[in-house]
């Protein structure tokens, strides 16, 4: 099993980026960054946090989120597995394996809703036993659910450069994920908690202080409603390039992997 350093993916990956960041920075506004702006426009705020949305018309606004998301995936991915690849050429890939990302969408839901189910029943034992009230109950359920979960998506983290490499079926990406993760979680795990750690911290610094500089020249000018359109503007830029250059890495990392894994 060969050896993976971080460093040298990330560098590579940096690279690579900046390299062709005329031809990912579009590509990227185009997919994440046009779901990322049709979520922060289509779909209501709760009105607490952690509240849940009731259901409504923003629902339909959810299938060309996820149809852009599996394009960006892997039309990046494409790119940055192939060489000399036009982003016309990485588009219409993509789309030729759509099907395959949506089966494997889907076949992930189901294995977390699977899991989801399993880990209701024993919260729901568990309770009984302890005498647990509701709320406890609920913690329980996630505290159980999260381990596996992690663990899942870790196993699951080079899904998309898998199928835009190797074009295999939704069985055969699965297995090859999995097989190329294997002695490399825990690095995996830590590159997983740190990006979602780092965009939780982005997240927060623009909503917070760009977000709110929005909102002031929004009543300065007299149309607070252009406050909301701003900021959903401003995220849908930071997601086309932050969720481009993750998937550039993951690709990357796939390549190293698989190289090592076939003696390169």
């Amino acid at each position: 099993m060969g050896r993976l350093s971080i460093d040298e993916v990330w560098d590579d990956s940096r690279r690579f980026f900046v390299r062709e960041r005329n031809l990912l920075l579009p590509l990227g506004f185009a997919t994440f960054g046009l779901a990322a702006l049709i979520g922060g426009l289509a779909i209501p705020a709760p009105e607490k946090p952690g509240d849940q949305l009731p259901p409504g018309p923003w629902m339909f606004a959810l299938l060309p989120i996820l149809l852009l998301v599996l394009l960006g995936y892997v039309s990046i991915s494409r790119m940055a597995l192939r060489s000399r690849i036009s982003v016309a050429e990485a588009l219409r890939d993509a789309g030729h394996l759509l099907s395959r990302a949506i089966g494997l969408l889907l076949s992930v839901g189901l294995v977390f809703i699977a899991l989801s189910i399993i880990v209701a029943l024993v919260a729901a034992i568990l309770a009984t036993v302890a005498r647990l009230d509701p709320n406890s109950m609920l913690m329980l359920a996630v505290a159980i659910m999260l381990p596996p979960a992690f663990v899942i998506s870790v196993r699951l983290a080079l899904l998309w450069p898998v199928l835009a490499d190797r074009e295999t079926g939704v069985r055969q990406t699965f297995v090859e994920a999995i097989r190329l993760t294997r002695g490399h979680a825990i690095k995996i795990a830590g590159l997983l908690i740190a990006y979602f750690m780092l965009y939780v911290l982005i997240v927060g610094v623009l909503e917070s202080a760009v977000g709110s500089v929005f909102i002031i020249l929004a009543r300065i000018v007299g149309a607070p409603t252009l406050a909301p359109v701003l900021i959903a503007i401003l995220m849908a830029a930071f997601n086309a390039v932050y969720m481009a250059f993750w998937t550039v890495f993951l690709a990357r990392l796939y390549a190293r992997l698989a190289g090592s894994s076939r003696g390169i």
